[in-house]
């Protein structure tokens, strides 16, 4: 039974190894439908055009982010299962070398050097758990299965598409002005929740770590805005160009 409570923990903290995916899925989507839809109804009175626009940035967008996830977290398996590999091969070609690596990584986690001797002796007459436990102690690389690239993509695009639906589905209700600070309340709200859903999580204060992840993922977004600000002041006679 024990043991079984230990393999559920370690299924739990790979499932959660997906939460950065998840967290900036949502945060982007919403954040940059947020700023495009109100973009757009200040430029055009029909709501249909608005509509319209958000679901394409959406979809672009989910598809785009999805995209990056997947070859980021693949170029970073792939380079991660080569570690491992030549972690591998030291410890073939140059036993003593990698017994005498985790002998001082043992010591350096507390160990005596009598018992560090002791436990490296016995790891040395079981190949599979000798290597296991040098790749981990002396490099650092852990064996659990946290960096899946197709999960990752599809955690990163369904996301983004969340995100971009909460400010989206005022539009769908009413339209004008309403719409718009109906969409930036849920918008807040919805950082906010993701924020408390964190702080879960990570067994922090609730209401700190919903206000902390709302004030920085709006804070960002003022901060752009206000660049863009700038950019207009300084810069009055630069136009966007039309395609």
């Amino acid at each position: 039974m024990a043991l079984a409570l230990i393999e559920q923990k370690r299924a739990v903290i790979e499932s959660r190894a997906r939460i950065r995916e998840f967290i900036f899925g949502i945060q982007d989507g919403l954040i940059s439908t947020v700023g495009l839809l109100a973009g757009v109804q200040g430029a055009t009175e029909s709501n249909a055009i608005v509509i319209l626009t958000g679901m394409t940035a959406m979809l672009a967008g989910a598809i785009s982010m999805a995209a990056g996830s997947y070859l980021s977290s693949s170029a970073e398996k792939e380079i991660f299962d080569k570690e491992l590999r030549e972690a591998e091969t030291l410890a073939v070609n140059e036993p003593y070398l990698a017994a005498e690596g985790l002998l001082r990584a043992l010591n350096q986690e507390g160990l005596q050097k009598e018992q560090s001797y002791r436990i490296v002796k016995l790891l040395t007459q079981e190949e599979k758990v000798f290597l296991r436990t040098f790749q981990e102690k002396v490099f650092g690389l852990g064996t659990a299965e946290v960096n899946r690239p197709v999960q990752a993509a599809v955690v990163m695009g369904i996301s983004f598409i969340v995100g971009a639906l909460v400010p989206l589905l005022p539009y769908l209700i009413v339209s004008g002005n309403t719409a718009l600070v109906v969409s930036a309340a849920l918008g807040g709200l919805t950082l906010f929740s993701v924020g408390v859903f964190k702080g879960h999580l990570a067994a922090r204060p609730l209401f700190a770590s919903g206000l902390e992840f709302f004030v920085i993922a709006v804070g960002a977004a003022g901060l752009g805005y206000l660049i863009g600000l700038g950019v207009q002041y300084f810069f009055p006679g630069v136009t966007a160009p039309m395609g």
